[in-house]
């Protein structure tokens, strides 16, 4: 298995030339093509499925309104239960045509047992989310966006902060120059979401705080050809006041899509990062010598769907540079594929996937930094939803499944595998961090498995409610390292959002 994958990784790299050469051709003949409107999907609706559906279920992203036009049941012509509320949107139609307001709030409970599979590690409390939002049309050309949040935390142990309690913060403060409904171009300016990819740069709306960045963005559209110029900075959440970014923690990008190509509802990615950072720990599992970044990624992706029944994504990456006196050279991928019984009555939706990310083969001798860096991902349900890990040393498969039993009601269920690419490395959360570390010989890689349950259901078009419960059972390389090897978790939410009248 080792050889194989040696040499998959082998012809991977052979071909890494022939691939950043086509990414810059792709690059720039988008950049030549003669450019339409822009709608701003580019940067807002980035996730893992096509068109913004997530392939694995709507875990974090639920098929509704409330996350926009990525949803499969956007679109149903189907009633709601309850009557819709949409306080926002009475008042914002009071208002003059240059003024918008928009409000979201976000209510839930969540538990879990033996945290970072240490055992009686538990806690339980809820989670309270209020955003208020003005934006101002001085032009047809120039908006300029503010929003204001209040995340906190309630009965939770200490210590209590970010990212669940950030009082009072600054989310977004934007002007933005180009209308992305009339011109070919847009350029953003200032305090911003960005969501290139939700598997390694998003805004990761679970967490209570989400993620912002101070950036400048340049967006580009033609009819099909899209691409995405950025500098940004992710804003450090502090418990109270305005969250600044850290000086010198940067990355840069460019983030490109072709629509259309092999089948008609598809798109192609191609994208380069480049990421810096002052003081960056050099082998977390080992030790907490920092040194400098500097990390160039580059990636393409592939995601259609065809007959609105099929869903596909794939996606390979390699990082490459220098973090502290050791060069980097890691790797992941992963593919997926969802199908849709719409003749069924309860539209029953399978997903499975595979990912993939390298690791170190002996952190404590490795003069190579193998493990990948998987940057800004989103932090619910990369993994299943249990959170526990993130996009680094792991491989994993998931199958699932999606019923519709009711118009506005979604029920899913779920299995996960895991195994330790390098056995000898940690494994690792979805903020990067060193959960466990196998110290001995290694003796396995199975990490573990899982299996989930949740459910969404939309009471009108600004509400729904849903909860889950997930459980792990350890592995052979958790029983090495740990004296707990389950964990357990399980949440109910409630969300409303009013966009107004926009």
């Amino acid at each position: 298995m080792h050889k194989v994958r040696s040499s998959a990784k082998s012809v991977f790299l052979s071909r890494l030339s022939l691939t950043i050469s086509s990414l810059f051709l792709l690059l720039a003949f988008t950049a030549s093509m003669p450019l339409a409107a822009q709608d701003d999907i580019t940067t807002q609706h980035g996730s893992s499925g096509y068109s913004g559906v997530f392939i694995t279920g709507p875990a974090s992203n639920p098929l509704s309104f409330l996350n926009g036009p990525g949803g499969r049941t956007t679109a149903n012509p189907a009633h709601y239960d309850f009557h819709d509320f949409a306080p926002m949107t009475d008042l914002d139609a009071a208002l003059p045509d240059w003024i918008h307001l928009s409000a979201e709030e976000r209510f839930r409970y969540e538990a879990y047992d033996n945290s970072n599979f240490k055992a009686a590690v538990d806690d339980s409390y809820i989670l309270n989310r209020f955003r208020f939002e003005v934006d101002v049309h001085a032009s047809s050309w120039l908006r300029v966006t503010a929003q204001v949040q209040d995340a906190r935390s309630g009965f939770q142990n200490a210590p209590i902060g970010p990212p669940n309690t950030v009082r009072w913060d600054m989310k977004l403060a934007y002007a933005e120059i180009g209308a992305p409904d009339k011109h070919w171009f847009s350029l953003r300016v200032g305090r911003q979401l960005i969501n290139y990819n939700n598997t390694i740069m998003a805004n990761s709306e679970w967490r209570n705080q989400g993620r912002s960045y101070d950036a400048a963005v340049l967006n580009l559209n033609a009819k099909r050809e899209h691409v995405g110029i950025f500098a940004a900075s992710a804003v450090v959440p502090q418990a109270y006041g305005v969250s600044p970014h850290q000086e010198g923690n940067n990355i840069y990008g460019a983030y490109g899509r072709v629509d259309g190509l092999l089948v008609q509802h598809s798109s192609l990615e191609p994208f380069f990062l480049w990421r810096v950072q002052p003081a960056e720990v050099v082998e977390a599992p080992v030790a907490k010598t920092t040194g400098k970044e500097n990390e160039k990624a580059v990636g393409l992706r592939y995601k259609a769907q065809t007959n609105s029944t099929f869903d596909f994504t794939g996606e390979l990456i390699y990082e490459g540079g220098k973090v502290g006196p050791q060069s980097i050279d890691a790797w992941a991928g992963q593919i997926g594929a969802a199908y849709q019984f719409l003749n069924v009555a309860t539209k029953p939706r399978i997903f499975t996937q595979y990912d993939y990310a390298s690791g170190n083969g002996n952190p404590k001798t490795n003069t190579t930094h193998s493990t990948f860096d998987t940057m800004y991902p989103t932090a619910h349900d990369r993994f299943g939803i249990i959170d526990e890990f993130g996009w680094q040393n792991i491989e994993a498969v998931r199958a699932g499944t999606t019923i519709e039993p009711h118009r506005r009601l979604t029920l899913t269920a779920q299995g996960l595998d895991f195994w330790a690419a390098s056995a000898l490395d940690s494994v690792y959360n979805t903020s990067g961090s060193s959960i466990v570390y196998n110290k001995t010989p290694p003796k396995g890689r199975h990490v573990g498995a899982e299996i989930d349950g949740y459910s969404w259901y939309e009471l009108n078009k600004h509400f729904n409610l849903g909860g889950g419960v997930g459980y792990f059972g350890g592995g052979q390389f958790l029983t090495n390292v740990t004296t707990s090897h389950s964990y357990t978790t399980y949440y109910i939410a409630l969300n409303f959002k009013d966009n107004g009248k926009k």
